[in-house]
């Protein structure tokens, strides 16, 4: 239910709506970003596990050369202690292993921050769904069922806010009643401004279109809102919200 008195004057939902969908945009921009930095990351670590390869590689085969040379006029007792020196072909799988476990190692990051991004990417449309729907339920109002919309409207909410919707429910109840004004809200825009695993603040643009009697054409009025969501035993539910002149 909002409160009694809101602005006078109309806001502008065009600038909302560039406001909250800019924020948006930024949000996903930064999530591109930071997505093709763990791509480049990993990009770097298969380029050095590469160069690593082909630096032994290009080792042993120096090493080979002068094995061949040297042996010529070595004593079979001198041949004998270089037995213990490892052979190329166990350098090379060795190498070889190095530079898998490196590949796996950035393959494994690459897997696990997508799995961070998609997580985030739905916890955000999660909160932006649930502020939304707060919000037109908020500004629906219909005289005839106004205790009924102030109590889903109250489920929906939390914390001391709700302590104070139920304490002035009666009397917004019968303000309604008494007014006979209708009311119905729909939301044009809305961003996530920031959040946690289990709260949120979102940023939305509405617009209400409000019918007296013997009035033939609705009135309306765009507001621009402070959403505040809470998990609360799993359910996502209004803290706060603000108006924003």
């Amino acid at each position: 239910m909002p409160p009694r008195e809101l602005p006078a004057e109309a806001l502008d939902a065009d600038a909302a709506r560039v406001r909250v969908l800019s924020a948006q945009t930024s949000a996903s921009v930064a999530e591109a970003d930071e997505l093709a930095q763990a791509e480049a990351r990993a990009e770097a670590a298969r380029a050095r596990a590469m160069r690593l390869r082909q630096q032994v590689e290009a080792a042993l085969s120096d090493q080979g050369n002068r094995s061949g040379v040297e042996g010529e006029g070595e004593s079979v007792p001198s041949r004998r202690r270089r037995l213990h020196r490892p052979s190329r072909k166990a350098l090379t799988a060795a190498v070889a292993v190095v530079f898998s476990c490196a590949t796996l190692t950035a393959s494994g990051y690459l897997v696990w921050r997508h799995h961070n991004v998609v997580q985030q990417r739905q916890r955000t449309a999660e909160f932006a769904t649930a502020a939304r729907n707060a919000v037109v339920m908020m500004m629906s109002i219909d005289p005839s069922k106004a205790r009924d919309d102030m109590q889903r409207f109250a489920d929906d909410t939390t914390g001391l806010f709700k302590a104070g919707i139920l304490l002035g429910a009666e009397d917004a109840v019968k303000a309604v009643e008494q007014s006979k004004v209708s009311s119905k809200g729909a939301v044009q825009a809305a961003a996530v401004q920031s959040m946690t695993e289990d709260s949120a603040v979102v940023l939305v643009a509405a617009k209400s279109e409000f019918t007296k009697p013997g009035q033939a054409k609705p009135g309306s009025r765009s507001v621009r809102l402070v959403v505040s969501l809470q998990r609360d035993n799993g359910q996502l539910k209004v803290s706060r919200i603000e108006f924003v002149p």
